[in-house]
């Protein structure tokens, strides 16, 4: 400090008696006009210790010609500065010494308008299906069966049947032929239940492809084995969001929550938030766990979130799969040539689910929660006497593609962004700990800021000088480690 106002000065002089250092004022015989462009001064009592004082000058006032009346204050933090000592303290916000993404995450309760979408994944294993088929009867033996198919650890008291749609939706058409060959074969009342599952399900490696014939037309079928004892499962990777497309922060809190965070949905009204920070692994990996259920089931499981191997309370479930409903009549022979075949949509690639073809003598009616994607295979005008299923409308969110596990990674708007770093450039981050504050440590400022009770630190000093000091750090105070950089915000404090 003192070489700085050597090195600044437009006034000095060593011809004073004693100056006291709280009277607050010195007569001097510098020019009234030089007087007024000074705004520091330094004075030392060379007989008297040689200690060198430094203070903020407030006023300037004419006495006569050869008189000029200084009104200053003591610069308590340079004067003293190296007659105290930090002590622990409670810091309530500084700038800290170590930012690594995630190591500071004590809410700052700032306004964070709105949040937008950086980027969105999309598992699409849950957008393709199959059509299950539960049946005690196999049209592939001739035989009823008896007994129980367990299938990922659930039990069920029918053999499983699966019929896959195809890219282009064309390999629905065995769902029908399916339903006529039990028809012509006189159990079409041994079939149960007929539902939608994800391709997540279905572990092609374990099924068995069946091929069969009805009114001189070939389809296939799938069989599962009677014991499968696995849930299928499959990860997805998030990389964790260190960077925006639009803009660099500079501080490293902007990459935590609520700045920054993960959204995972099912499209269905499923979600939760989940916070980069709280992994514990280099990314943000989800377990998906599936099994062949009625409606669906599976979930989608934090892996290594918050110190926790599986977060089983935070999964997000799948949602909800069609049911199909469907009718058959009472005749085995039904001779209407007058077969409808309705187009459809499929996965949005535009489905012809049924083209026109031979007409096959059984009646049969399906209508599905999914009849917008597969349409009506065939419509008959004859009263049905046997009723399955779920008669519903069509589920929205498997009709419009959207049962998929969808990972947003969510971030604040530019606007707010760019007024939430530039305020962590200045005042640094809200810590609320009881440590010694960083008054050093960045290259260009340390900003501080302790409780209104507490005392910054201790030394061998008077009392008043301490006392402004701590009240300076109770209000929070910027300490500038170089004379030239003073306020001069846009450079490089990292």
């Amino acid at each position: 400090m003192l070489n700085l106002c050597i090195a600044n000065k437009l006034y000095d002089n060593n011809t004073y008696s004693f100056v006291r250092q709280t009277k607050n004022t010195i007569d001097t015989n510098c020019s009234y006009n030089i007087a007024l462009q000074c705004n520091y001064l330094a004075f030392q009592n060379s007989d008297y210790s040689n200690k060198w004082f430094f203070a903020w000058i407030d006023d300037v006032e004419y006495i006569s010609n050869g008189t000029t009346r200084i009104h200053y204050r003591i610069d308590s933090w340079s004067t003293w500065f190296d007659y105290w000592q930090t002590k622990i303290c409670n810091v309530v916000r500084e700038h800290v010494n170590d930012d690594t993404i995630g190591l500071h995450t004590v809410p700052e309760n700032l306004d964070i308008g709105d949040v937008i979408e950086e980027k969105n994944t999309e598992d699409l294993s849950y957008n393709y299906f199959w059509v299950a088929i539960s049946c005690s009867w196999d049209i592939e033996t001739q035989k009823q069966f008896s007994g129980i198919n367990v299938v990922n650890k659930s039990v069920w008291g029918k053999r499983i049947y699966l019929i896959k749609p195809n890219d282009d939706g064309s390999g629905l058409v065995n769902l029908g032929l399916f339903l006529f060959k039990c028809l012509e074969d006189k159990h079409i009342e041994d079939v149960s239940d007929i539902f939608i599952i994800p391709d997540a399900v279905v572990n092609q490696s374990q099924i068995n492809q069946v091929p069969f014939s009805v009114g001189g037309q070939s389809g296939v079928y799938y069989k599962l084995p009677l014991v499968n004892m696995n849930v299928e499962s499959f990860n997805t990777t998030i990389a964790k969001r260190t960077s925006f497309s639009d803009y660099t922060p500079k501080n490293n809190k902007c990459f935590v929550y609520p700045y920054n965070y993960l959204l995972v949905t099912n499209n269905s009204g499923n979600y939760n938030i989940f916070k980069y920070e709280n992994f514990f692994s280099d990314s943000c990996i989800f377990r998906n766990d599936v099994v062949l259920s009625i409606g669906g089931s599976g979930r989608v499981v934090p892996l290594n979130y918050k110190k926790m191997v599986e977060d089983d309370d935070e999964a997000i479930p799948i949602a909800k799969y069609p049911v199909c409903g469907w009718s058959a009549d009472s005749f085995t022979n039904w001779l209407t040539q007058n077969s409808v075949n309705l187009a459809s949509n499929v996965v949005s690639t535009g489905v012809n689910a049924i083209k026109s073809g031979n007409p096959i003598d059984a009646g049969i009616t399906i209508s599905s929660e999914i009849a917008s994607q597969i349409g009506s295979f065939y419509t008959a005008s004859l009263a049905p006497n046997l009723e399955h299923g779920n008669q519903n409308v069509g589920d929205v969110v498997f009709s419009s593609n959207r049962n998929v596990i969808s990972f947003k990674e969510m971030r604040v708007k530019t606007e707010y962004l760019r007024i939430i770093d530039e305020y962590f450039t200045r005042y640094g981050y809200k810590v609320n700990r009881l440590k010694k504050p960083n008054i050093t440590g960045r290259p260009i400022f340390n900003y501080v800021e302790i409780a209104s009770n507490d005392e910054i630190g201790t030394g061998t000093m008077p009392a008043q000088f301490m006392e402004e000091i701590n009240n300076a750090c109770r209000r929070g105070v910027t300490i500038w480690h170089n004379h030239a950089n003073i306020g001069n915000y846009e450079l490089n404090n990292k």
